[in-house]
Order: structure tokens, then C-alpha cells, then sequence
């Protein structure tokens, strides 16, 4: 009997500059099912474009730090690249919303719950994140005044 070619998997360019949350969305991304390239910056995601992989989807942080944002990438993206679709996100939960939606396409029945899901699981790594951040600065700051002994 023959073999069914695999289907091909769609590309996200995923461009966050936190890299707790862009691992986060990018994992999420993966286990619904698509290929993901991950980037930091605008930058970043133009060399990722030039290079040539063929992504089908940009989604961006509409704040990213640095000479160019999200706005500023998009419109590079429409002029260079119009065949890739193009989501702009905000804030943690439109991030999560976004990448359920994207998860959707793939699904026979939408989840709602994934979002709100993603989005509280994102948050709990963040405070963690903070939680040993905090724990370690005042060893960080003791052993500075002590001279490191």
C-alpha cells in the first residue's frame, strides 16, 4: 500500500524580546503542530526572513526594543514578503489568544480554555522568574560587599 507524504508543516516567525514568553508561545506553537523560528528582535526576524526559510506566519510583539518594532517589522514584512500573514501582538493575553487562534486552524473543534491556560502558565513562570531573581540579588549584593569570600 502506498505511503502517504507527510503534510507539511506550516512555518511561524515568532519574534519576542522576553525569552520566558517567547518560549512559552513557541512551545505552544509546536505542539499544535507548527514549525517555529524564534527571534529577539526586528533584527533578528529580517536575517531569519533573508535567510531564506519559508514561514507562512509572522507573529510579533508590537513593542519590541531597538531602532525597529513590531509596526516597523510588519510593514518591512508587506513590502518584502506579502505572501506572509502577519499578527501583531500586545499584551500577555492577546499573545495567548493569538496563538490560540493560530492552534485552531489546526484543530476539527476550537479549545477556549487554551488560551486563558497558556496565559496563566506564562504568568506562573514569569513570577518565578522574579521570585529567584529576588532571592538571588541580595547574596549577589553580599558578596560584592564582602569581596566575593
Amino acid at each position: 500500500m502506498p505511503r502517504k507524504a507527510p503534510k507539511k508543516s506550516t512555518a511561524v516567525l515568532l519574534v519576542e524580546e522576553h525569552v520566558i514568553v517567547r518560549l512559552a508561545l513557541a512551545q505552544q506553537l509546536r505542539a499544535c503542530g507548527y514549525t517555529v523560528f524564534e527571534a529577539a528582535s526586528a533584527h533578528e526576524a529580517r536575517s531569519i526572513l533573508l535567510a531564506g526559510p519559508s514561514i507562512e506566519i509572522l507573529m510579533s510583539d508590537a513593542r519590541l526594543a531597538g531602532p525597529a518594532d513590531g509596526f516597523a517589522l510588519a510593514q518591512w514584512v508587506r513590502r518584502h514578503r506579502p505572501n506572509i500573514e502577519v499578527s501583531l501582538t500586545g499584551v500577555l493575553s492577546g499573545k495567548a489568544l493569538a496563538v490560540n487562534e493560530f492552534c485552531d486552524r489546526l484543530r476539527s473543534k476550537p479549545s477556549p480554555q487554551d488560551g486563558q491556560a497558556l496565559t496563566d502558565r506564562i504568568r506562573a513562570m514569569l513570577a518565578e522568574h522574579e521570585r529567584r531573581a529576588r532571592k538571588a540579588s541580595p547574596a549577589s549584593a553580599d558578596d560584592r560587599k564582602s569581596g566575593g569570600n
